[in-house]
């Protein structure tokens, strides 16, 4: 009678986990599945249904796992295959899912599994066929090509970690780094401990003047290993210059101009590399001259701004501003 007693509490836990399951109540369908999994651990039915509430939740590893657990248990049944099938083509793992859509098609299915199966192996052998020439595209130095064949190839392999990192490669080599952000955002989700892509990212940011952006970055990485060569010395790098653009700005809100000039003077010697920095911070320079009413100064600066950056709306202001100071002076 023991068995039985078991047997009806888990059939509960699984009527329970369907229905909120149908209601969108992922996490308490969730709790359900657990139970009966507890209570039966050879159950396939509650293992698949895991699966479900897994997929709807976006965890994909954990859904992969308990359909591998589903055909372990039960070699026939398709669905979990042709399931499992699709999930792995998504990771970009093209010949287990081709295992899977074989077998399934071995395994005496219904006619839409044997059509889907048949659909999904046609699929998998076209984009085996883009990827190897994305491959050879990335090798002969031809980017363009080789981001729209991954184009193509990621909006079915939407969680292959590798391919995304390629296309953020081929984004920078294009000379398109801000492209390459998103690309590298979803690689560091992907694939965990991805110390490789919070570098880049951070080193995106800071090569586009985004300090900021640059120093959360970083510090993700060093969070996954505090040991980091590059992400422990683009740190000390970043967190420098951010504390002295900090420090000048909250000069220039106190209107300490000169001490806000000497910060930003120490800014263009921390980062001599990438110009950005020191663009700006000559634009904040040429700011604070024509606010200190060093009107021949500011000209001279707030120029050079503008030859950088023709459109540069600050410093026309600020040297417009000069300007009128000038006048003043010579009437």
């Amino acid at each position: 009678g023991a068995e039985c007693g078991i047997n009806a509490e888990v059939e509960k836990q699984l009527e329970m986990g369907k229905k909120l399951l149908a209601a969108g109540q992922l996490a308490d369908a969730l709790s359900h599945f657990h139970a009966a999994i507890e209570g039966d651990s050879d159950n396939y039915i509650a293992y698949y249904r895991r699966a479900t509430v897994y997929l709807a939740m976006g965890k994909s590893k954990a859904a992969i796992r308990d359909l591998s657990k589903v055909v372990e248990l039960k070699q026939d049944f398709t669905s979990a295959r042709l399931q499992r099938g699709h999930l792995l083509l998504k990771q970009g793992k093209f010949d287990e899912a081709e295992d899977d859509f074989k077998n399934v098609l071995k395994s005496n299915p219904s006619n839409n599994e044997e059509k889907e199966a048949q659909t999904q192996l046609t699929k998998s052998d076209e984009l085996q066929r883009l990827h190897s020439q994305a491959l050879s595209a990335y090798q002969q130095e031809d980017y363009e090509a080789a981001i729209s064949l991954l184009d193509e190839i990621l909006a079915v392999c939407v969680w292959d970690a590798e391919l995304r990192e390629l296309r953020a490669e081929c984004y920078i080599k294009e000379g398109e780094p801000s492209k390459a952000i998103s690309d590298l955002k979803a690689a560091a989700k992907l694939k965990s401990d991805n110390t490789e892509a919070f570098y880049k990212i951070s080193r995106i940011y800071y090569q586009l003047g985004d300090h900021e952006l640059s120093l959360s970055e970083v510090r993700e990485c060093l969070k996954l290993d505090q040991d980091h060569k590059q992400c422990f010395s683009l740190y000390k790098q970043v967190k420098k210059l951010n504390k002295q653009i900090e420090s000048a700005e909250e000069f220039i809100r106190e209107g300490r101009y000169e001490d806000a000039i000497s910060k930003y003077d120490s800014v263009m010697k921390t980062e001599p590399e990438v110009p950005i920095y020191a663009t700006r911070a000559k634009e904040r320079i040429c700011h604070c001259l024509s606010k200190n009413q060093q009107a021949t100064e500011a000209i001279k600066v707030c120029t050079e701004v503008l030859q950088l950056e023709p459109t540069n709306v600050n410093a026309l202001k600020d040297r417009a501003e000069a300007y009128l100071l000038e006048d003043l002076y010579e009437e």
